[in-house]
């Protein structure tokens, strides 16, 4: 397969937004309580999961996938290894790490159940349900091929068009998700389908659909939208920047309305007009600027994407690793500069990586259940 090395590199630049979200909850409580690294980690690496699913929608449909028959059984196949198996283990990992005592009943004995409803959610651990709406993409993949062929329209106007359309859609079922929904009464009997109702849009693909199908689109017209990039570097640049602007001005609007800043970020999501907005901005930007550098060797990035999987699923036990080690030490994170907790997350996250990648290389079985392949 041919590699598209922007795509490699942005996948690094998402791999340290996901970390940053998730070490930017920690923001107020360190030793840099910062309005700017609060906005930094918190608001302006919310490109990160929707990049993801860019990423994932470009590489199911690069290589003129779309002209190329769909082997439905053997695609599910494939992914249920890749990407399926890593997830049953880590959420294993996870659940027996952090929420064993979820799993005991009151009796003592075990609660099969319990797990069950864990693993069907994306449960395991805070940020394991990425694979979870992976799995859903996959699952549904033939949907998506037929709404990808649909948006792309002989001509750019009317697949911009459909994109807007489709932008305007997701937004909206959004909007309904936390504006409309309400519960039949007969719902209040059954445990597991309010929970399965309450956790929606962590396993509803539809929810994160328009940036997958952008992903799609790009890649079945990879050589020209490359060629666009290279010559409008500045043009997205002005794009981005507005759409920072945009998100800023929505933040502190919710500053002046006297919300927490800590309850904020869950207003500017990916999912609300500001946030998708950011995101195509972003991801455009970002791509102009990986292709101007593609004939400069990226170490950094090429390293962080030949690892990020590994990364993205060890990092929140390294996370509490470190937090548990400076209390140990007697250092309160109070004193913690936030910037610092990051770096030590990302380094071990990182060099765990390593580690993994190379008995992965050694024990196919090994690689199989916490890569879903040999590296």
């Amino acid at each position: 397969m041919k590699r598209n090395l922007v795509i490699d590199n942005l996948r690094g630049l998402a791999m340290l937004g996901v970390i940053g979200i998730h070490v930017g909850t920690f923001v107020l409580s360190s030793g840099t309580p910062r309005l700017d690294l609060f906005l930094l980690l918190q608001i302006f690496t919310r490109f990160a999961v929707p990049a993801f699913f860019f990423i994932s929608g470009y590489g199911l449909f690069c290589n003129d996938a779309l002209r190329q028959p769909l082997d439905y059984v053997a695609s599910v196949r494939h992914h249920l290894r890749t990407v399926g198996i890593p997830y049953l283990v880590w959420s294993l990992f996870y659940i027996r790490l952090w929420q064993w005592e979820d799993m005991i009943r009151p009796d003592g004995t075990f609660a099969p159940s319990v797990l069950l409803v864990k693993l069907l959610l994306g449960e395991g651990c805070y940020h394991i349900y990425f694979l979870v709406l992976l799995l859903g993409f996959y699952i549904t993949l033939p949907w998506w091929r037929g709404l990808v062929r649909l948006v792309n329209q002989p001509s750019r106007a009317g697949t911009a068009a459909c994109l807007a359309v489709l932008a305007g859609l997701q937004l909206w079922l959004y909007h309904w998700n936390a504006v409309y929904w309400t519960y039949p009464a007969w719902t209040a009997q059954y445990k597991i389908i309010i929970r399965l109702l309450n956790e929606r849009i962590n396993y509803i693909p539809l929810f994160y659909g328009f940036v997958f199908v952008l992903g799609g689109l790009c890649a079945v017209h990879e050589e020209a939208l490359r060629d666009w990039l290279r010559r409008r570097l500045a043009v997205t640049f002005a794009a981005f920047a507005a759409s920072c602007a945009v998100y800023l001005h929505s933040f502190y609007g919710y500053v002046a309305q006297g919300m927490k800043l800590a309850d904020i970020p869950g207003q500017l999501t990916q999912l609300t007009p500001e946030g998708l907005l950011y995101t195509v901005c972003w991801i455009s930007f970002f791509c102009a600027v990986l292709e101007r550098l593609a004939h400069r060797k990226l170490l950094f990035l090429k390293v962080l994407s030949a690892y990020s999987m590994v990364i993205y699923l060890i990092h929140p036990y390294f996370m509490e690793v470190w937090y548990s080690l400076f209390g140990r030490l007697g250092i309160s994170f109070h004193q913690v500069p936030i910037l610092l907790y990051y770096a030590l997350v990302l380094g071990t996250s990182l060099a765990a990586g390593v580690c993994i990648h190379a008995l992965a290389r050694h024990s196919r079985l090994f690689g199989l259940l916490v890569l879903g392949r040999r590296p």
